[in-house]
């Protein structure tokens, strides 16, 4: 993969810079939470046999397809709009950076980012999308919401330091992925290089931006690709680029949903750039959560708005809340979940509902490890449980979580969870009346 900034072409049969990008924001950067990185498996050889092994009845299994990657061939030499000189394909180039620890949005390394930050980035992405464009129904990772910066920019300062954001869109029959991500350069703009790009835009700002219409062949499958990447006077550099994969089994589907125009105006959103300043009061992203469940059926946006209308109507007296009960999103494994944080002071924790499907009614215990449940006369399980943690930073401290499930004869199950603080969590009795609201039934 080429270096984002030094222009680095692409021959005949080396991937192109634009899918180099793609590649890179999809697949070089590993992040662990546990810090662990498991790069591959070693195979021991077993011990010789000492008696004949059985001759196999089964047919040999057939010689795998070969593997074949194509890009478009490279000419060179070649006039590039907006390029006073235009510069012959490098070889292909690769690189690996693999980064330890949990993200988090509060990166000391980048003090340019924090998680407002995040959020004002977002609104200012989302508001400048094409009208009639959607962003699919899907986890908060894959929302178009701007994720950590990971890493220390002293490991890798060319390629470190950057934040995305990913998502599908929909625009009418069409789909296709988006993602976008902005970091800060101090490098200088590179040269126009053959097959790096179509297009070399110059703003009266200083602005650059070079464009890509482009395609590549897997095993004789055609991805569409389309890029932007703006180097801004203030040191930013925001890439964008949209596909015709949308990423789920369909595949390609030979229209990529944004123009080349469409992803120029989003690379030069003002309120991309590093040094755009973050309106006050702004909030802090909405946090991934998880389904404590085997598997549950997808939930459909139209049942999860539902329900947002549903949990948005209950009481929750005295208590503030940096975003309102009522944004279901999936989750991976499916279900849908929404996590808020209360912010009343001497309160302050963290407050989850899960909702997932097709569940099977648990059995009743009467105390279990903090845990207890009771059977009502409809069928309906209650479970209740307590735990504690202690956290040693910033200073020891115990932490108590608890947790209402209720599961319905349905096969609905609901979970709602408080606590991850040092503030007492919200009571059983709220929990439950949480969870319990008759309006979170599947609706048919």
């Amino acid at each position: 993969m080429q270096d984002m900034e030094n222009g680095d072409g692409k021959d005949a049969t080396a991937p192109s810079p634009a899918v180099e990008y793609w590649t890179l924001g999809l697949t070089c950067v590993a992040i662990v939470a546990t810090g662990y990185l498991i790069a591959g498996l070693l195979h021991e050889r077993e011990p010789e046999l000492t008696t004949a092994p059985l001759t196999p009845t089964t047919s040999e299994p057939p010689e795998p397809a070969e593997y074949s990657y194509v890009t478009p061939p490279v000419t060179f030499p070649v006039q590039i709009p907006g390029c006073d000189v235009v510069e012959p394909p490098q070889p292909g180039q690769s690189f690996s950076m693999t980064t330890f620890g949990t993200p988090e949005y509060d990166n000391p390394s980048y003090p340019w980012f924090s998680g407002p930050k995040a959020v004002a980035m977002t609104q200012a992405l989302r508001a400048a999308l094409p009208a009639g464009v959607e962003i699919a129904f899907a986890p908060v990772d894959r929302s178009l919401v701007f994720q950590p910066i990971v890493g220390d920019p002293t490991e890798d300062k060319e390629f470190g330091g950057w934040t995305d954001a990913l998502a599908t869109l929909l625009r009418g029959d069409l789909s296709g992925l988006l993602s976008v991500n902005v970091r800060e350069s101090t490098m200088p703009i590179p040269p126009c290089v053959a097959g790096s790009l179509d297009e070399r835009r110059r703003f009266p700002d200083g602005t650059i931006v070079d464009t890509d219409d482009t395609w590549s062949e897997t095993n004789g499958v055609r991805t569409l690709l389309r890029s932007a990447i703006a180097y801004l006077p203030d040191g930013s550099v925001v890439y964008a680029y949209a596909t015709d994969e949308a990423g789920d089994e369909n595949g390609p589907t030979g229209t990529v949903p944004l123009t080349i125009d469409d992803l120029v105006a989003l690379v030069t959103v003002p309120g991309l750039r590093v040094t755009a300043p973050v309106p006050p009061g702004t909030p802090n992203p909405p946090e991934s959560c998880d389904i404590w469940a085997e598997s549950s059926p997808a939930i459909d946006q139209a049942q999860a708005r539902r329900w947002d209308a549903v949990l948005a109507r209950i009481p929750l007296d005295g208590l503030t809340l940096d975003t309102p009960l009522g944004a279901l999103l999936p989750e991976s494994r499916g279900g849908a979940c929404q996590v808020v944080r209360i912010t009343t002071p001497g309160r302050q924790s963290r407050l989850s509902v899960a909702i997932s499907i097709g569940q099977p009614l648990p059995p009743e215990i009467s105390s279990n490890d903090g845990a207890t449940s009771r059977r009502l006369p409809d069928g309906t399980v209650v479970e209740t449980r307590e735990s504690q943690s202690t956290v040693m930073e910033p200073s020891p401290s115990t932490h108590t979580t608890r947790t209402v499930t209720v599961t319905r004869p349905s096969g609905i199950r609901i979970q709602v969870t408080s606590g991850d603080g040092p503030a007492e969590p919200l009571p059983f009795e709220l929990l439950e009346a949480i969870a319990s609201n008759p309006g979170l039934e599947v609706s048919r």
